[in-house]
């Protein structure tokens, strides 16, 4: 079934999903059936940056800009994470681990990952958002005493990964026609 175009009330979208995260290991991307599932995401942002050049011509009066040209090009993605599993703690400490439950923090400063982005939205159309590679922070301090759920917000900077996506090097997001929703029915018999 073709995605309806505007002007259309079936693109208005109530925003949720899946994410996904597998973890680089030098300069080799994580295979797909690797990337571990973070659990319930609080909210996830995407913003496409640019560096511009302008260029003025002086030969009247007045300067006036006559060219514009993008130098730079990237993405950014922020992020908040309710559950605080070891593996995401893990991720948010930029953290090394031994044995089953002992993190150890500011000891892996450098990691790449690579992101999935399964929209399941309850409104709108879906889709899937692969970002090739991207260096994940801490994007906020982490309240250990607070009267709110606790979250692990992250921000993350979009590299280039030319040598497997050459045509398309930051990320990719495909229209889906299916969505992912599960639901348990639970049926009860009356005595």
């Amino acid at each position: 079934m073709p995605l309806p175009t505007s002007p259309s009330t079936e693109l208005y979208t109530l925003g949720r999903g899946v994410l996904t995260i597998g973890e680089w290991s030098d300069d080799t991307p994580p295979p797909i059936d690797s990337y571990v599932d973070v659990g319930v995401v609080r909210n996830f942002e995407l913003e496409v940056t640019e560096e511009k050049l302008d260029h003025f011509s002086r030969r009247g009066g007045s300067r006036v800009k006559d060219k514009i040209v993008t130098v730079e090009a990237g993405y950014n993605v922020t992020f908040t994470l309710d559950e605080m599993s070891l593996t995401n703690l893990k991720k948010f400490l930029r953290a090394t681990q031994t044995g089953v439950k002992f993190l150890h923090g500011n000891q892996n400063v450098n990691p790449e990952y690579a992101l999935q982005f399964t929209s399941d939205n309850a409104f709108g159309p879906n889709q899937t958002w692969d970002f090739w590679r991207v260096r994940l922070m801490p994007g906020a301090v982490l309240g250990l005493i607070a009267d709110e759920w606790m979250g692990l917000q992250f921000r993350g900077e979009g590299l280039a990964d030319v040598a497997n996506h050459a045509s398309t090097p930051f990320f990719d997001m495909t229209y889906t026609t299916t969505t992912t929703t599960t639901t348990t029915t639970t049926t009860t018999t009356a005595p």
